[in-house]
């Protein structure tokens, strides 16, 4: 491997010379500066990253923690924050983590900073250790984490708007489709649509599933086995696009057809024969404002914690039109 001593002694200069001309310091002026390059690039000489980063005590590693890799969202999500690390010549590690103990969610490769993108659990565990202190956390999604910069997205918002807009459609028997059982947990989903259907005088109705990487086959046939039981719902509200495409095929293959909204706004529910009805993250806002939160830490450590609050928004479709569905 070419060394900066190497290319020094060539051009009989000082090591401290080459070393500001490779690095752009302004002090080297431009016609030392256009030698010393074209003389490391004729002997084929190669930074190293990792003595740099140790040199500046930076790894140019970022973590992003997911709590799973099942949904068509937190792919997107881990999508568009790889573009923007990329685009910032850092590498991106990405980790799912499912429970809040922290020796199971620290990383043993030392990163720059952490994305904790609906992990408040596992975000708080690790704020409460000494890695925080050198490698700082963004909290990503719709719980706020304290001690940590947060990009939130309204969710009990959108949740409300969803609402509105079936009540206004005239649906009174509308269902909540999700995996949360734990009215504990306020999930803002199942919180909202709960505290709606109370608030207009009727009976919360929930349908529950496991989570599985076999989403769709698995609410697919669930649908069919709670309406053969229970009859059909004139709404069903899913916590997220994966289960409500699951569930529309479910229906269409029994030959049903019911009022359908989903959660992400990915695009698969664009292109169905009846396009969803969906509450659309802002993926592309929330990552980009997590990136720059996290920039803004790096370069003042110390400064107060910043919040960035984004709302979702309703995309209506033909899935919850009356008489087209």
């Amino acid at each position: 491997m070419i060394t900066q001593e190497q290319i020094a002694r060539k051009l009989g200069v000082s090591r401290q010379l080459v070393t500001f001309a490779l690095a752009g310091y302004p002090q080297v002026s431009e016609a030392s500066r256009k030698r010393i390059l074209a003389t490391a690039a004729e002997m084929g000489y190669r930074a190293n990253p990792h003595a740099r980063a140790l040199k500046r005590g930076r790894t140019g590693i970022v973590a992003l923690w997911m709590p799973d890799q099942i949904s068509s969202h937190y792919n997107h999500v881990a999508r568009e924050m790889n573009r923007l690390v990329k685009q910032a010549r850092h590498e991106l590690i990405l980790s799912t983590v499912g429970s809040a103990e922290s020796e199971e969610v620290l990383s043993h490769v030392p990163v720059d900073g952490v994305f904790a993108v609906d992990t408040a659990a596992q975000a708080s565990a690790y704020l409460s250790s000494p890695q925080a202190q050198a490698a700082p956390l963004i909290n990503v999604g719709a719980q706020r984490c304290k001690n940590a910069d947060n990009v939130l997205v309204d969710l009990a918002a959108g949740t409300r708007e969803v609402m509105a807009h079936l009540f206004e459609c005239g649906f009174r028997r509308i269902a909540h489709m999700t995996y949360v059982r734990d009215e504990r947990l306020k999930e803002a989903r199942r919180t909202e649509y709960l505290k709606a259907m109370r608030a207009a005088g009727l009976t919360p109705e929930f349908i529950y599933y496991p989570l599985s990487e076999q989403q769709r086959p698995i609410v697919r046939q669930l649908i069919q086995d709670y309406v053969r039981d229970h009859g059909c719902p004139e709404a069903i509200f899913c916590h997220s696009d994966d289960v409500a495409i699951g569930v529309y095929r479910g229906l269409c293959d029994a030959g049903m057809r019911t009022a359908l909204v989903g959660c992400d706004g990915i695009p698969d529910t664009e292109y169905l024969e009846c396009p969803l009805t969906t509450l659309v993250q802002p993926v592309v806002a929330m990552c980009a404002s997590a990136w720059q939160l996290f920039q803004l830490r790096q370069q003042h450590p110390r400064s107060k914690r910043q919040e960035v609050v984004l709302k979702p928004k309703l995309e209506i479709r033909q899935s919850t039109c009356r008489g087209k569905s």
